[in-house]
């Protein structure tokens, strides 16, 4: 099953940063990101914080090693594609979550080889190179083919664009279903540990960026940080070796992240509702 889920993940990065790429970018977003907001995402929210709360939980023994090692393995996959369905019905800027998805992708691999050689994760065998080539062919190769897309033949990319989304948002879901289907209840009801350090990631990445004044950037920001690379998780526990103490703290937080994803998107589309509501009735 945990080839499978891979596997699964993989296919929906792919999907989704497709889709990031052929869609058109009409938002309303005045926040210039490519300055000092977008280094703030990407060195504040996405590596100083999140190490530094590894670097407390790891000195103050506050979780055992193999808990250590899943918050480093979700610290360090930052750029979760998952992101691009949620960021569209929140909101947000699509624009905004591919360029701070790709430049993730050059963090989490920095991030993986730094904590590799901390010590913190061993990956064995496997290379800068052939990570890098991993995490671009699964991102970066999508976002430019539906780049080329748009580019190439506008109009049938119009059409087709809402769909390939669509799937993107389904295989999304279908993906939480599964997770919670086949591993919430041994979440739920196994070792605390792993729960803990989940919620406290999640509380991590998730309550920095909603400081952002911008909403559109904001909502952007919370979501790209909160949903991380799972697919980039899995395949680097897959070469540790003893990777079923690591799993469930993984599991945990890729439940988790999508969890609290999904209430931020609800807690938002009301919140809109209700300005909306009131903009009307004044």
């Amino acid at each position: 099953m945990n080839q499978l889920l891979d596997w699964w993940v993989a296919l929906n990065t792919i999907v989704i940063m497709f889709a990031l790429g052929a869609a058109r970018h009409e938002e309303n977003l005045h926040e210039p990101w490519l300055s000092w907001p977008l280094v703030r995402a990407v060195l504040g929210y996405n590596t100083l914080i999140p190490a530094g709360a590894l670097a407390m939980a790891f000195s103050f023994g506050w979780f055992s090693s193999p808990v250590i090692t899943g918050m480093a393995l979700c610290i360090a996959a930052a750029g979760g594609s998952s992101a691009g369905a949620f960021v569209a019905a929140a909101g947000g800027s699509g624009r905004a979550a591919s360029v701070l998805i790709v430049c993730l992708v050059g963090v989490s691999v920095a991030a993986i080889n730094l904590f590799s050689w901390a010590g913190v994760i061993d990956l064995g065998d496997v290379s800068f190179l052939s990570l890098s080539a991993y995490s671009l062919a699964i991102t970066m190769v999508p976002l430019i083919a539906g780049m080329f897309a748009r580019y190439l033949v506008p109009e049938h990319t119009d059409r087709a664009q809402p769909y390939i989304e669509r799937l993107g948002s389904w295989l999304v879901g279908l993906l939480i279903l599964v997770l919670a289907g086949n591993y919430g209840y041994d979440i739920l009801t196994g070792p605390v540990e792993p729960l803990i350090a989940a919620v406290l990631l999640g509380l991590v990445f998730a309550a920095p960026p909603m400081s952002e004044r911008a909403k559109v950037w904001m909502r952007s920001v919370v979501l790209v940080t909160l949903i991380r690379n799972l697919s980039l998780a899995l395949s680097l526990l897959a070469i540790l070796p003893e990777p079923e103490q690591v799993l469930p703290t993984v599991l945990a937080f890729g439940l988790c992240m999508y969890v609290m994803a999904a209430g931020l998107l609800w807690y938002w589309r009301r919140l809109d509702m209700t300005l909306i509501a009131e903009r009307v009735q004044a």
